[in-house]
């Protein structure tokens, strides 16, 4: 009888491991996958690209998703599923930009994400750019009759109505390869053609031209370590970098924390000053009125 009871106890023991065994729940299966490439990369001008996903059976494609409204996705095909990628251009020379795609997969209640990176190149510089109906040259006038060669550089200081460049970095250096400083007030009633210093097809903005700046979004930002402001839109911004300025006596002034720019409008209360366009980090102030003596920076508008 005991033997019984004891053969009997196992057999229940048994039943019982057997049944706690049948109720677990089954692990989840491993999706299984390849992704091929796992990044595309694209140029300014945007177009079209492609990667593979390939899924091992019974496990699916659930989704496929861009996460930003410049990169769009579409599908055809089952296993391999063929991922076209469309990218727009762009016309930013401040960065490149990315975003990712997002591949989402499930068997059963087990599901899992994979990621293909995006990356598109900056643009080139562009020789304008149109604000409020301006074209507005990328890059500050550097030695007479040329621009810098790109938007962050300095490019050179001038007196008003004045076609000889001074250093932005030497207050001793013109464009004329001496270190005479004129003192004398420039005199005229406009910047005069013969001494523009603007390239062939340019010429320095007038004063109702640089309040138009005003009156775009605009903001303080810094290019490659140099500090200045974007005006316009994100995707083609125009970049005034804070030059500063060369003063009468002291020589350079307010470098990396102020920008000065000169308009072709003189002040018609005097023959002493004429308009330019001031800015800092927190504001781009309304056009005021300096001595023609200063030296500011030039930014051209097309003719």
């Amino acid at each position: 009888m005991k033997k019984q009871l004891l053969k009997l106890t196992a057999f229940l023991l048994f039943l019982i491991v057997a049944l706690a065994s049948s109720c677990q729940p089954e692990e989840p299966k491993e999706i299984e996958y390849t992704i091929s490439p796992t990044s595309l990369n694209f140029d300014a001008t945007g177009g079209e690209n492609a990667f593979t996903v390939s899924v091992e059976s019974p496990a699916m494609i659930e989704s496929v998703k861009s996460l930003a409204a410049w990169c769009q996705v579409s599908t055809n095909g089952v296993s391999p599923v063929n991922v076209i990628v469309t990218v727009d251009p762009y016309t930013n020379y401040f960065d490149p930009r990315n975003t990712t795609v997002v591949v989402n997969m499930k068997l059963g209640e087990n599901r899992v994400s994979a990621v293909v990176q995006i990356t598109q190149e900056k643009a080139e510089i562009l020789d304008w750019i149109l604000i409020s109906g301006i074209k507005w040259a990328t890059r500050n006038v550097d030695m007479p009759g040329t621009f810098a060669a790109k938007p962050e550089d300095l490019g050179m200081f001038y007196q008003w109505n004045r076609k000889i460049g001074w250093s932005t970095t030497d207050p001793r250096i013109n464009s004329d390869g001496d270190n005479k400083w004129n003192t004398t007030i420039p005199t005229g009633d406009t910047w005069e053609k013969d001494n523009d210093p603007c390239p062939s097809g340019w010429r320095v903005p007038t004063r109702i031209e640089l309040i138009s700046l005003i009156n775009v979004s605009n903001e303080w930002t810094t290019l490659n370590d140099v500090n200045g402001r974007i005006y316009g839109s994100d995707d083609n911004p125009l970049f005034l970098p804070a030059v500063g300025y060369r003063d009468s006596y002291s020589g350079l002034s307010s470098v990396n924390d102020f920008g000065y720019y000169w308009s072709s409008t003189s002040d018609d209360n005097n023959n002493v000053t004429a308009w330019f366009l001031p800015f800092n980090n927190s504001m781009t102030f309304n056009p005021n009125t300096s001595t023609r003596r200063y030296a500011y920076s030039i930014r051209c508008v097309a003719e």
